[in-house]
């Protein structure tokens, strides 16, 4: 068994969420989102990203809303990968359709995509 399963279960968690995913609930629409241009994969906006996951309903907006644990942001690639005009780079979950369109569209300009290879570097500054 996987240390994972045996610290949930040391927990008392129900492990058979981890074991059977498809017990979870998932989101009415799944939407694919797809890089607008061939070339290298520079930035992604994190800013925007958590943004367009907020209003998705993966967070709230205010505190009177509440959270939909369906809804959210899947990252298909990372800074540095190489990509080609129409793979899809990431997906969006929600329960709500009238978001998709627009959500779709601001998550295609979180990407920046650039035809020179990215180098990647480490964000650690230092191992204490």
């Amino acid at each position: 068994m996987r240390n994972s399963l045996r610290w949930l279960q040391h927990n008392g968690g129900d492990t058979s969420y981890i074991e059977y995913s498809e017990k979870f609930e998932k989101a009415k629409f799944i939407m694919p989102v797809y890089a607008n241009n061939t070339g290298y994969i520079q930035t992604i906006d994190a800013d925007l990203v958590g943004s367009i996951a907020r209003y998705l309903g993966a967070g709230r907006m205010n505190d009177e809303n509440q959270v939909d644990k369906t809804a959210g942001i899947l990252l298909n690639k990372k800074i540095g990968d190489e990509v080609q005009s129409g793979e899809i780079v990431a997906y969006i979950y929600t329960n709500d359709e009238s978001k998709v369109i627009g959500a779709t569209k601001n998550l295609e300009d979180a990407f920046q995509i650039r035809k020179r290879k990215v180098v990647s570097t480490p964000r650690i500054v230092d191992i204490i």
